[in-house]
């Protein structure tokens, strides 16, 4: 029954909740035209519960939905945001015994234009690195830390992953590099599995060309280093990745080459940290890669 949810229970911690069949939220992200990873945030009306904070748009969960389709609606009803343009990842469930809310991953290229209702002061795509200094809603504000995604920066050996599919690149490699900058304009704000297991976000893509693939077109989002005629790739790699953990960014690299995977990896700091601390490489193979590829779905 449409709205049947709404009221007030008490979980077995003896907290008061609203939503009589649990709760769930939309975390959306996006990235922004300077590839800052931001979330959707609602300022919460003053006269709703935790009036006046910052937190996820939702709210209770009908008998008949489950939990993304509630997160979906609550969030439709709150942003006017269509749930057609947006892309679902996963879910982190806060169960407080009897009662839970349900936090639902979601992500869209670029910030979407969004309308307030009576339940809003206010509808803001926050940068990530700020949200935790928002007065946040007690709720979201405990939980932020197990959801947040960490902004990634994703450099790929074009060459490597090229050559790890056999689809006739030895025949085009300028062609083949080309199909694969395209791809990787579709990464944009995905969120992704990193060693490790919190999930990240794509903010920026970074794809090394060389030899004959250097004259493979350019996308409209990746960013592309190419190396000069007698130029070496793997120097160019280990270059950027340096160039991008003194600037603080988590970098994920993607290539099977071994020796490059070792110059990478000695750019962790002893002992190694998790990616998701800002200015760590870790390192995937190509399957890593085309896995995403092959199962990216656009809004």
């Amino acid at each position: 029954m449409q709205h049947d949810g709404n009221g007030w229970v008490q979980c077995a911690r003896g907290h008061r909740h609203w939503g009589r069949h649990g709760a769930a939220g939309l975390l959306l992200h996006a990235v922004d035209d300077v590839g800052a990873v931001r979330v959707l945030l609602q300022h919460r009306a003053a006269w709703s519960h935790h009036g006046d904070t910052w937190g996820l748009p939702g709210g209770a969960r009908d008998s008949h939905e489950d939990v993304i389709a509630a997160a979906l609606r609550e969030a439709g009803e709150e942003t006017a945001l269509a749930a057609g343009a947006l892309r679902v990842r996963h879910t982190f469930v806060d169960d407080h015994g009897g009662w839970s809310y349900t936090t639902v991953h979601a992500d869209t290229p670029v910030p979407l234009a969004t309308a307030l209702n009576q339940e809003s002061e206010a509808l803001v795509w926050v940068p990530v690195d700020e949200v935790a200094s928002l007065p946040l809603h007690p709720g979201f504000a405990a939980t932020w830390p197990a959801v947040r995604a960490v902004p990634l920066v994703l450099l790929v050996d074009v060459a490597n992953v090229v050559g790890a599919r056999p689809d006739g690149w030895w025949r085009d490699r300028a062609g083949a590099a080309g199909r694969l900058l395209l791809e990787l304009d579709a990464l944009r704000a995905v969120t992704v599995p990193v060693p490790g297991g919190q999930p990240a976000v794509v903010g920026r893509v970074a794809a090394v060309l060389e030899g004959a693939s250097v004259a493979a077109a350019d996308p409209a989002w990746v960013q592309v280093d190419r190396t000069a005629r007698g130029g070496h790739g793997d120097d160019a790699i280990v270059a950027a990745a340096a160039g991008l953990v003194g600037a603080g960014h988590s970098v994920l690299a993607v290539t099977a080459d071994r020796g490059l995977r070792d110059r990478l990896r000695s750019l962790l700091p002893p002992p190694a940290a998790p990616l998701g601390v800002g200015g760590v490489v870790g390192v995937v193979g190509p399957r890593w890669l085309l896995d995403r590829l092959d199962h990216v779905d656009r809004p």
